[in-house]
């Protein structure tokens, strides 16, 4: 704006140099003179816009600081984790009697007052310290502890430290999962648990009561199409594909919308995130069980998996919803998730054999997911959600963008996990989309054009787990 203002003064004083509209009786002195205050205005301006010019080089001076600082911080947590878990891993191991004594008095305790109806101190204690899951400095602990799980184990088992920091740095979130699930599966096949033990899925299309956007055009209908909702426009941002992931509230966890020509389809898949955090599987597909399968996805480890399902009950839910709806393996694809959904959104966009051409995650534990070059991977995290931060630090990539910012305020109490809800995810997605940073409008032009930005058809669909009646857990549903 100052520099507007500058070259509008500048073309006021040539236009008056050029019709030679001065003011002899004026003298340079003359303050009232308004050739004088012209060009006072023009030095008052030169002046602002150098100004100007030297705020914007110290911002940019400060913020590549605090990224470098960032950096070197981040660096720090992630070297001493290691070391540190590999010690306490030899202590725990030296202590381990004691630590088993003391903790089955402590259990036995606690379960008798509960029994009883007494609220011990530890319950209360707890319940005072629910805020600490959103505390940013326990988040990046959470982080960090779930890539030094191996060396801790490691040091338990006497492995030399340096040994175990070794081997541990290409050990993360997606190998101690597939382990946890190889260990799981045998338990499973051996004793008949359910815990973390994948089962078959189905899908079925929920009807909708009406349009599911009155403001669209008109769909054609076609004969050999599958049967829609009803039509919608195409999302404008990141704000739009945020706003359309489904919630518990919604009676489905999936939603399909078609954009293209019937023989150019695009499609757009957005997954709901976890409803059910118990670690028993049961007729809900978006559970811990699922999200497991999907972290575990990313390690060459799970291919060795001899027991149990390949991959979690969304993903495969996913991918049954997209073919009932009439997507071909070949057809453009763009998936969006929250929380658990998108795991899924990440583990789709690393599968060479579909055609996804970008991908959205909100809040999902996708920071050691593998990202395929060519597919952008937009990651928004929040600093206080602990849920990105069970997915360990990751691998970092050219085409993974993570967007992350805080959300709590510091000095207010807030739910356990007020930073995961899906409507502050909104939030800073609106955020994003008045962003002018370069690789931010490239996703969002990315995303108009991959819509064309006209109408489409979008159907929901709700995943089933196909329980046996004697399966443990069959009777929970939706």
């Amino acid at each position: 704006m100052v520099s507007d203002w500058r070259e509008r003064a500048g073309v006021i004083s040539r236009g008056l140099a050029e019709l030679d509209l001065r003011e002899p009786a004026a003298g340079s002195w003359d303050m009232s003179s308004p050739t004088w205050g012209l060009a006072n205005a023009r030095v008052r301006l030169e002046e602002a816009t150098d100004c100007a010019g030297h705020l914007r080089e110290a911002l940019i001076e400060s913020a590549e600081r605090y990224g470098a600082s960032e950096r070197v911080v981040e660096a720090l947590w992630r070297i001493g984790a290691g070391p540190l878990a590999a010690l306490a891993g030899g202590m725990v191991r030296v202590a381990f009697p004691s630590i088993l004594l003391g903790g089955g008095v402590a259990l036995g305790v606690m379960l008798g007052a509960r029994a009883l109806g007494w609220v011990t101190p530890l319950d209360a204690w707890l319940a005072d310290q629910t805020h600490l899951l959103s505390d940013r400095g326990f988040v990046r602990a959470v982080r960090n502890a779930v890539d030094s799980v191996d060396e801790l184990v490691a040091g338990a088992l006497l492995v030399p430290p340096g040994l175990a920091v070794g081997v541990g740095a290409e050990i993360r979130a997606p190998e101690a999962a597939s382990l946890a699930l190889g260990i799981a599966g045998l338990f499973g096949a051996t004793i008949g648990s359910r815990v973390l033990v994948e089962a078959p899925v189905r899908v079925s299309r929920r009807v909708s009561d009406g349009p599911a956007d009155q403001s669209a055009a008109a769909r054609a209908t076609r004969a050999d199409a599958p049967p829609v909702d009803g039509p919608v426009t195409a999302p404008s941002g990141v704000a739009d594909l945020v706003d359309r992931i489904p919630t518990s509230d919604d009676g489905a966890q999936i939603r399909v919308e078609r954009y293209g020509a019937a023989g150019d389809p695009r499609w757009i898949v957005y997954i709901s995130g976890t409803a059910d955090f118990t670690t028993t599987a049961g007729e809900e597909t978006n559970d811990m069980t699922s999200n497991l399968h999907g972290i575990a996805d990313d390690s060459p480890l799970d291919a060795l998996r001899m027991a149990g399902a390949d991959s979690g009950a969304v993903e495969r839910a996913v991918r049954m919803a997209l073919a009932e709806a009439g997507a071909r393996p070949g057809d453009p694809l763009l998936p969006v998730g929250h929380s658990g959904g998108g795991i899924v959104a990440a583990t789709l966009a690393a599968d060479p054999e579909l055609n996804v051409v970008a991908a959205v995650s909100v809040g999902g534990p996708v920071a050691s997911a593998e990202v395929r070059g060519g597919v952008p991977v937009l990651t928004v995290e929040h600093e206080e959600d602990l849920v990105p931060a069970t997915g360990g630090s990751g691998h970092p990539s050219l085409d993974r963008l993570t967007v992350s910012r805080s959300v709590l305020e510091p000095g207010i109490e807030h739910d356990a996990f007020a930073a995961h809800a899906l409507v502050r995810y909104q939030e800073t997605a609106a955020l994003i989309d008045a962003s002018e940073e370069q690789r931010l409008v490239a996703f969002r032009e990315r995303v108009a054009a991959f819509t064309g930005g006209g109408a489409g058809e979008m159907t929901r669909w709700v995943a089933t787990r196909e329980l046996s009646p004697s399966t443990p857990g069959a009777a929970r549903g939706r």
